[in-house]
């Protein structure tokens, strides 16, 4: 064989070989990233569940707020009461 049908060869080969493993290092990153986003899917799910029971003791709060009458709060009676000493 001469020495430039060899290195034609060598190249042919190098270049099939590195799309081989391009291939395979692809498929690895497919498994990897699905692995990654489930993981980080579960993690919103939490946070958003976290949120909501937050949001909803927020809003009952302010409802309290909303709906009590100062005078039969145990703390307004006490500023009061500072106040006027």
């Amino acid at each position: 064989m001469d020495a430039g049908l060899a290195v034609v060869f060598a190249a042919v080969v190098a270049a099939l070989g590195g799309i081989i493993v391009a291939i395979i290092e692809m498929r690895n990153l497919a498994k990897e990233n699905r692995k990654d986003h489930a993981i980080v899917q579960k993690r919103l799910d939490n946070l958003i569940d976290m949120v909501g029971k937050q949001g909803a003791k927020l809003t009952s709060h302010l409802d309290w707020h909303l709906t009590k009458e100062p005078s039969k709060d145990l703390k307004v009676k006490q500023v009061a009461t500072r106040k006027k000493k």
